[in-house]
């Protein structure tokens, strides 16, 4: 069971999806004087909306890759221009901006394990039009800093809440601080539909032109006809009733979910604080950590890859295609016809774009010390060690004493 709302889809889920299914309105379009009609997508756009303090949601078939996407086209980004990444994000992020046709500008991470503000402002140049603050693990990026230097420059801040769907900073969810947010909603994720995910903003035009690239390029048009006037051609990226139907119920867990993994995170940091040598990820708000991780840090990369081969775990610099240095594709510049920009065109470069692994090497050092500790999250490819949603405090004890008895053998050597 990947992620949390997996492990709870129950009795609600069930009761949300046949309401649809009696109903046989499984499109988001229904007729609004109908009773039967649920409006499931409509709903819970509203509310997750409503958690981010934001007039618009947008609920999409495609959360990571897709919302991204749709988030770069609807800010008007592409050919010549340049967007900032973290080195250390899923592949998702990364490959929104190239088929986008901007350029990646790939930038350092600091101790939060997302984007170093300080790195992001020596990378803008006339061409950088966004900068896209990926949340990794569960806690907010360094949003104060971020958002300053993004107001300064006149470039939008994207937040990437991926993998931190209800995680907050300054008491506000993420996703309504940047210029928009994109959730994803697949099982890896605090809730889930099985995949999907949510656009979210307060800015009524940039709606507007998601709305319609999502839906063949149709203005929005929530509950009544399918057919609305088309202010450019579009795609389709709608979420199905079903989907929302089951996102709606796993939402209305979202406060339980969240009690129940920060009180598991806090047994297990409370039983490691001790040990000399390891530390704890930096948090840009401790309050607003939704929690499904406990990132550790280890006084070198050979303590980190002994404890994790014994534990069975892996450092955070093997976890695949969330480093970019695992991401042959990105490093070799493959797209899926090999031409056009913006890697096979002139549009503002003199010269050729290049990746190459070691250009982060303050990412690379920090990612080959790091260890997750999974509280809630099984991916073999972040945090194969550690505790599932509906382990209760004893298991919480027990694997933390686990961690604790191989960490303190090599950090005591």
């Amino acid at each position: 069971m990947p992620g949390p709302g997996v492990e709870l889809i129950g009795d609600e889920e069930i009761a949300e999806v046949l309401e649809v299914l009696t109903s046989r309105f499984l499109s988001r379009y229904g007729p609004s004087d109908d009773p039967a009609f649920g409006a499931k997508c409509r709903r819970v756009e509203q509310e997750i909306a409503a958690l981010a303090g934001v007039k618009y949601g947008l609920a999409l078939s495609s959360g990571g890759s897709g919302g991204l996407w749709l988030s770069l086209l609807g800010l008007g980004i592409g050919p010549g221009d340049e967007v900032i990444v973290p080195g250390f994000t899923f592949v998702a992020t990364i490959s929104a901006v190239v088929y986008a046709r901007a350029v990646p500008v790939l930038a350092e991470i600091d101790q939060t394990f997302n984007l170093d503000p300080s790195d992001v402002e020596a990378r803008i140049t006339p061409r950088t039009k966004a900068v896209i603050a990926v949340h990794m693990l569960g806690a907010p990026a360094r949003l104060t800093e971020l958002k300053a230097i993004a107001d300064r420059h006149g470039i939008a801040l994207i937040e990437d809440c991926a993998q931190a769907f209800g995680a907050s900073f300054g008491g506000r969810g993420v996703g309504g601080i940047g210029t928009i947010g994109v959730y994803s909603f697949n099982e890896y994720k605090t809730i889930t539909c099985g995949d999907g995910g949510m656009i979210v903003t307060d800015d009524e035009g940039l709606y507007e032109r998601c709305f319609a690239m999502h839906d063949q390029g149709h203005a929005p048009d929530r509950l009544g006809s399918k057919y609305a006037t088309r202010p450019f051609l579009g795609m389709n990226f709608r979420m199905t009733e079903l989907s929302g139907a089951v996102l709606l119920a796993q939402l209305h867990r979202l406060d339980a979910i969240r009690a129940h993994l920060r009180a598991n995170k806090a047994i297990v940091r409370a039983a490691l604080a001790d040990l000399t040598g390891l530390e704890f990820r930096s948090l840009a708000d401790p309050d607003g950590d939704v929690a499904t991780h406990c990132v550790v840090v280890l006084p070198s990369a050979a303590i980190a890859r002994d404890i994790a081969a014994e534990v069975g775990s892996i450092t955070l610099a093997e976890s695949g295609w969330h480093v970019y240095t695992n991401m042959e594709h990105v490093l070799e510049k493959r797209t899926v016809t090999g031409k056009g920009c913006p890697f096979d065109c002139r549009c503002f470069n003199e010269e050729d774009v290049v990746y190459r692994r070691g250009m982060l090497p303050r990412t690379d050092e920090l990612l080959a010390r790091s260890i997750s500790f999974g509280i809630g999250v099984f991916d073999t490819n972040l945090a194969p060690f550690g505790l599932r949603m509906r382990d209760d405090a004893d298991v919480a004890r027990e694997r933390a004493a686990q961690f604790r008895a191989v960490a303190g053998k090599y950090l005591a050597a």
